[in-house]
């Protein structure tokens, strides 16, 4: 029985590593609609440098980098979870109006380089290097330098 057990998970291992890859392209299309979407609306003329599509045994993860450098990760449904401008200016139009108020009130003259959201947090880090965390309720939770 230890030897059935030992076959099967070897197998389902070689299964699954098998199935797991990665592709690189520069087809948007390869995209989901809703990511295509996001890109189109907040970027002008976006450039792709290339579309890294991870394929994982159940999901999928793309990671966008566009001819300016900035990364955009999406989940499988095409919704983004992080965009980081990599030393460039994030668009305006990605931040929630409630994270601009209180950045606009605090830190007067700062702009946005990554936002991150993940379980109903979203994470900003600024220019002057301050990363803050606001819960679902647009509340601050968190200030790191």
């Amino acid at each position: 029985m230890k030897k059935f057990l030992a076959v099967l998970f070897m197998a389902t291992l070689t299964v699954w590593s098998v199935s797991a890859k990665d592709v690189i392209t520069m087809d948007m299309n390869k995209l989901p609609l809703v990511a295509r979407n996001f890109i189109n609306q907040h970027f002008t003329r976006p450039q792709i440098s290339y579309i890294k599509i991870d394929s994982e045994f159940l999901s999928k993860k793309y990671e966008v980098v566009l001819s300016n450098r900035t990364k955009i990760e999406f989940n499988g449904n095409g919704e983004w979870e992080e965009v980081d401008g990599n030393r460039n200016d994030l668009p305006l139009t990605i931040i929630p109006e409630h994270i601009k108020t209180y950045v606009n009130a605090q830190y007067p003259g700062t702009t946005y380089r990554k936002i991150e959201r993940d379980r109903g947090e979203v994470e900003i880090k600024l220019s002057n290097h301050l990363s803050l965390t606001f819960d679902k309720k647009g509340q601050l939770i968190d200030i790191d330098d």
